[in-house]
């Protein structure tokens, strides 16, 4: 949508006539002015009003008549809104809304400080400077009949709870897979998802075995996967670890590295095992045989669905496996950009390399300096991991006939250098701040998606 765009507060007038009360100079020349009504938008919501020219109204303000602005539930935004000019319609916002979820303190009369809060101001705040109204909502909050939710948004720093109308687009920040399984909302969820397409987006998880399936239609990244299958029967899974020196067996809907299991075979047979279950907490045990071992998970695997993929044998800093971490997203253009790449050098004695569970990070060219002493094979490498960063989003997208807005990719080098796709997701987690990185590309890996969700409210 083109046009003007200004920000200015809207007052509200005693009237039971649909209009709007605008200074002489507002949208001054456009074919607006020559139609009895005009349009009124905020979000999904959408009035018909009569425009009528007031020079009494103080500078920087529309007046509304009352009923329209609740109706457009703008009665109840104090600030000023951002307010887009076009030769159709009068648009407040865009409207976007972050789902997530947020908890309001009633004694503090504030939202409760979790580790994504920091996140989510930063990208309110991104918003309001684009030009555009953002807010945070859970899915609780959202009355399908009424066409409402009850969210918060920040204004002058300071969190606000306001009743908005269904936004323009929905970007899914909801990090909890229990939260997002609780068949209380899957309904809510799914009538949403259906509703927007692809103005609701990085809808839900992937689970790994999706992933693989969908990566491996592509020729290119095909050579690229560890070889995986989705645990069916003991047999299975004991012919498959017996082909491999190392085997990991992995959640389908895991994050973070917790609840895998790695799985060592040794040249007389017997095998060891370890168990990641949180950052400091990793159990050990060993088995005489591969049955053994596969026998001692079995009350594991029947609780929830598994994958058993192939081990790589990793490059190492320090003797600490790595592994490249890129997060992909789309920007103002709806083009994929790559904002962020960096390793991951898992904790001393681990094998798991998440920032979350005791990794460290570093750039990419430190870690690779120390893997591979040649300055070619360290560029052939880097050349690899943006080639094939680049080509896993336009596969997945291809194979899984959806759009994404983020995805963070997980990428591995074996020691000869070749790359390996270790794990793709798509609620990468972002922290507000760096110590040994750029703050302004952390910035900008909150800043891309509102520049991405103002795109598509605008396309």
């Amino acid at each position: 949508m083109s046009g003007e765009q200004m920000r200015l507060r809207v007052a509200t007038f005693d009237g039971q006539e649909a209009t709007i009360r605008v200074y002489p100079t507002f949208g001054r020349g456009r074919p607006l002015w020559q139609r009895p009504f005009v349009a009124c938008v905020h979000g999904e919501r959408r009035k018909d009003v009569k425009l009528v020219v007031d020079p009494f109204l103080p500078e920087g303000t529309v007046a509304i008549s009352r009923p329209v602005a609740v109706q457009l539930r703008l009665a109840e935004l104090p600030w000023p809104n951002v307010v887009q000019i076009s030769d159709q319609e009068i648009r407040f916002g865009p409207l976007i809304g972050i789902l997530a979820n947020p908890r309001w303190d009633k004694e503090k009369g504030t939202l409760r400080q979790t580790s994504q809060l920091e996140g989510i101001r930063k990208m309110i705040q991104f918003a309001d400077e684009q030009g555009a109204r953002c807010f945070v909502f859970s899915l609780s909050a959202v009355d399908l009949r009424q066409r409402l939710i009850r969210g918060y948004t920040l204004y002058d720093g300071k969190w606000f709870r306001r009743t908005f109308p269904m936004p323009d687009v929905i970007y899914d920040q909801l990090v909890s897979r229990k939260l997002e399984r609780d068949p209380s909302m899957r309904d809510k969820r799914s009538a949403i998802s259906r509703e927007y397409g692809d103005k609701f987006f990085n809808d839900g998880f992937f689970d790994k075995w999706q992933v693989y399936e969908w990566l491996r239609e592509d020729t290119e990244l095909r050579r690229h996967i560890p070889q995986t299958i989705r645990h069916k029967s003991v047999q299975e899974a004991v012919a498959f670890i017996n082909r491999h020196p190392i085997t990991f067996l992995k959640p389908l809907h895991g994050s973070l590295g917790l609840g895998i299991i790695r799985i060592v075979r040794h040249r007389d047979g017997s095998l060891t095992y370890e168990i990641k279950h949180n950052a400091t907490s990793v159990t050990r045990g060993k088995g005489n045989s591969t049955r053994e071992v596969v026998e001692s998970f079995r009350t594991r695997l029947k609780r929830r669905p598994y994958i058993w993929q192939e081990g790589l044998t990793l490059a190492t800093y320090q003797n600490r496996p790595l592994d490249i971490r890129i997060l992909m997203q789309r920007d103002g253009t709806g083009e994929w950009k790559r904002t962020k790449m960096f390793a991951r050098v898992a904790k001393s004695g681990e094998f798991t390399s998440n920032l979350a569970t005791g990794g460290d990070a570093m750039s990419v060219d430190k870690a690779l300096a120390e893997c591979f002493p040649s300055a070619q094979q360290r560029n052939r490498a880097k050349a690899q991991i943006r080639r094939l960063s680049k080509r896993i989003v336009e596969a997945m997208e291809e194979a899984s006939g959806r759009k994404f807005g983020e995805m963070g990719i997980d990428l591995g080098l074996d020691e000869t250098g070749k790359v390996w796709v270790i794990e793709v997701n798509s609620k990468p987690r972002k922290a507000p701040s760096t110590k040994s990185g750029r703050q302004d590309l952390v910035d900008l890996s909150f800043e891309r998606p509102i520049s991405y969700a103002i795109y598509l409210a605008k396309r």
